[in-house]
């Protein structure tokens, strides 16, 4: 990331009160710019901040209003049973509501929040993970594809910027890592909310890209990386710093 001079920019972030969201938030406002928050739920921390939901294409246009870039991290989660429940208004419609509202305002650049489920169900293998890799195993991962897919169709076809970044696994609280940790201290899809907020800050800085899959991930661990980081390294700047469990920005030790 450029610590020098940089482009100020009003960015509207969805899900803003999630975990990633705060983050996020967080990280760009640290940098100067101008940050309006839109949850279903209030966002601490953040002044300008909207309440509503992203399945409402009108409340969304409004709160859209004035912002040249959009980082889009509202999203469902569910298991495969109630996936369609859980899944329909923030993965689909809001989606479209969020594209939709981009392609017809005077935003710049949509930042896209994916995951690393898309390439979950690839094998093992001694490669990382390009960029192009796709193997979704659930529908949840599913319609992150498709969010995948429907930037690369507005880009092409509407003239906007647009980023999808491939999160990986950003903890939430030191209970997580303690489920996650209870076998092995072994974190090779890490990537830490510091790093989190600096992939983001990265994707809504960056010049001259027109459309980009890329991975949110940590640095290489064990001198393996698991992710092809070149592209986003190139085309945005970023460059991870954090290796479990630095950069977490809560306490947590391990277990004996």
């Amino acid at each position: 990331m450029n610590d020098g001079e940089h482009k100020l920019c009003r960015v509207l972030v969805t899900g803003s009160a999630g975990a990633v969201g705060q983050v996020v938030c967080a990280a760009l406002a640290q940098r100067g710019h101008h940050v309006r928050g839109f949850d279903r739920c209030p966002t601490r921390g953040v002044e300008d901040a909207v309440v509503g939901s992203v399945g409402d294409g009108q409340a969304l246009r409004s709160a859209m209003a004035g912002m040249d870039t959009i980082v889009h991290l509202a999203s469902g989660t569910g298991a495969e049973s109630d996936a369609m429940e859980k899944l329909l208004e923030p993965n689909v419609i809001g989606l479209f509501n969020v594209m939709d509202a981009a392609r017809d305002g005077a935003v710049r650049r949509v930042v896209l929040a994916s995951s690393l489920q898309v390439v979950l169900g690839m094998d093992e293998s001694e490669k990382p993970r390009g960029t192009d890799d796709a193997a979704p195993t659930t529908r949840d991962a599913l319609t992150k594809r498709w969010g995948e897919q429907m930037g690369e169709m507005y880009a092409r076809l509407h003239g906007l910027s647009v980023i999808c970044g491939r999160i990986t696994w950003m903890p939430r609280d030191a209970e997580e890592i303690d489920r996650l940790t209870a076998t092995s201290q072994d974190m090779p899809l890490y990537v830490s909310p510091r790093d989190t907020g600096r992939f983001f800050t990265c994707a809504v800085e960056a010049q001259g890209v027109d459309f980009a899959i890329l991975y949110c991930a940590g640095p290489p661990h064990q001198g393996r990386s698991r992710f092809d980081m070149d592209p986003g390294r190139r085309l945005i700047g970023y460059e991870p710093a954090d290796v479990f469990p630095e950069g977490l920005g809560f306490a947590w030790s391990a277990s004996d």
